[in-house]
């Protein structure tokens, strides 16, 4: 998308939404509302962060709008951001935004939707951000809607949650809720392939064997399921709400988030008309899948546990590169995927007690394990990953000043990640962050899941002034 393109979708963008605003009235409207929030991020490596040693991986400003229209029986929900990138780490997935080709303007349309409601039933059509399970930013069951997966720096799980244009018809009841789900377009999950995105070589090695692989650079690069009846996705949850325990119960068919990446020998000929490998070019494609699922909120005086469960029948999981290369040098074939049966778990723990001089706290701890039966080694992961996840929060001051601190370690090779964030509220519209992120290698100096960002271990500052 080049820049003269952008602009005028921004331009188109704020007509629309100021046609919106001030037409809505007529429209026999009872009440319009505009709420918004403008913040700015800015993010320096650390000293440990080796490749990256003091240099910026965040710089964001971010406008951030909502407009709420209420009728008879609904309501109209907008929800829109504009984002300059000062670094250019910017991308998109042709369906939640427009994005400059370097990267440093993008215009998202997050939610956009229509809601109805009458006596037991309701109803919602348009663009809306699903939420799943009793998880702490750790996706067992959430699968419905995709993630920005563009940043790991000063991340909120949340807030990098993406739409999906969906109809949801849902019957209501004091003790029960069932939402049955139809997803006529695929979404999927924005990757940090920018050119200038820190993060990409992460996703896509620049080079194996001293060989060169050149990776796509735009989401249309990648095999995309046509907009097609027979391609749409079906979800449905049935809740139930109790004094002893919250139940959910999930069903989900459609397409995993992300692509399962093609690594293709490149070939030239030389002067006596001999083939020789050149590099490697990277191509995705993305699979269906289905999933089955339950969690369940028991309170126990000042606990609450959280069990969460995911069965994926016959998911495809991704071959390793080394795999894909090997077999494409001795000219064999090589799968991009294998399907296999995968069970993900979670057992969790919220506890809020009042301590000596310190007063109360609220600590969440998880332990989470993934299951894939009959396991090859060619896959791009292990057998059996587990690891546990720990986070405390405090408020003093009145409540003005808010500290947290979260942590990982995942047991496969040990590797770890911590984060401390530190929110003080100037007053009831502007709070000032900082948020440090360590990312450490595993035992032996392997990567794990969390050592492969060592490099993005950072200290962010943070402003936010919400009106």
């Amino acid at each position: 998308m080049n820049k003269h393109s952008f602009l005028t979708a921004i331009t188109s963008a704020i007509a629309l939404a100021a046609i919106t605003h001030f037409s809505a009235p007529s429209l026999y409207a009872q009440e319009t509302t505009f709420n918004g929030s403008l913040t700015t991020k800015a993010g320096v490596s650390l000293a440990n962060s080796h490749d990256l040693k003091h240099d910026f991986v965040l710089g964001q400003t971010i406008f951030d709008g909502t407009i709420k229209t209420f009728f008879d029986e609904g309501m109209v929900y907008v929800n829109g951001q504009l984002v300059h990138d000062a670094i250019g780490t910017q991308a998109s997935n042709g369906m939640s935004g427009f994005v400059a080709d370097d990267g440093s303007f993008a215009l998202k349309l997050r939610e956009a939707y229509i809601d109805w409601k009458t006596g037991i039933f309701a109803l919602r059509i348009g663009r809306q951000i699903v939420s799943w399970g009793k998880a702490d930013d750790i996706q067992i069951t959430d699968v419905v809607s995709p993630f920005d997966e563009s940043s790991v720096v000063a991340n909120d799980y949340n807030e990098s949650k993406l739409g999906v244009d969906a109809v949801r018809l849902s019957v209501l009841t004091d003790k029960a809720q069932v939402d049955a789900y139809y997803i006529p377009f695929f979404t999927p999950s924005i990757l940090p392939i920018a050119s200038k995105n820190p993060l990409r070589s992460r996703v896509f090695p620049s080079n194996v064997d001293g060989l060169d692989v050149y990776s796509p650079y735009y989401y249309d690069n990648f095999d995309l399921p046509k907009k097609r009846l027979s391609n749409s996705e079906y979800a449905l949850r049935a809740s139930l709400y109790t004094s002893v325990m919250d139940l959910s119960l999930y069903g989900f068919y459609g397409w995993d988030d992300t692509p399962f990446f093609k690594y293709s020998p490149l070939m030239y000929e030389d002067a006596n008309d001999d083939p020789n490998l050149e590099g490697f070019t990277v191509s995705g494609k993305y699979r269906r899948m289905a999933m089955v699922g339950a969690d369940a909120a028991i309170p126990v005086g000042d606990f609450v546990f959280r069990l969460e469960t995911a069965y994926f029948p016959k998911r495809h999981i991704q071959t390793s590169a080394d795999y894909q290369i090997e077999k494409s040098l001795n000219e064999e074939h090589s799968y991009t995927s294998r399907r296999r049966d995968q069970l993900l778990s979670l057992v969790g723990v919220d506890w809020t007690y009042s301590f000596p001089i310190i007063g109360s706290l609220t600590i969440t701890a998880q332990y989470i394990s993934d299951y894939v039966f009959n396991y090859k080694n060619y896959l791009d992961r292990k057998r059996y990953e587990h690891q546990v996840t720990l986070s405390v929060e405090k408020s003093f001051l009145n409540e003005t000043l808010t500290v947290s601190g979260s942590g990982a370690l995942e047991f496969c090779a040990c590797s770890a990640a911590g984060e401390v964030e530190v929110d003080y509220q100037l007053n009831d519209a502007i709070t000032l962050s900082m948020i440090g992120d360590i990312y450490i290698k595993g035992t032996q100096g392997r990567d794990g899941t969390y050592g492969l960002y060592r490099d993005f271990s950072s200290l962010t500052l943070k402003g936010k002034v919400s009106f």
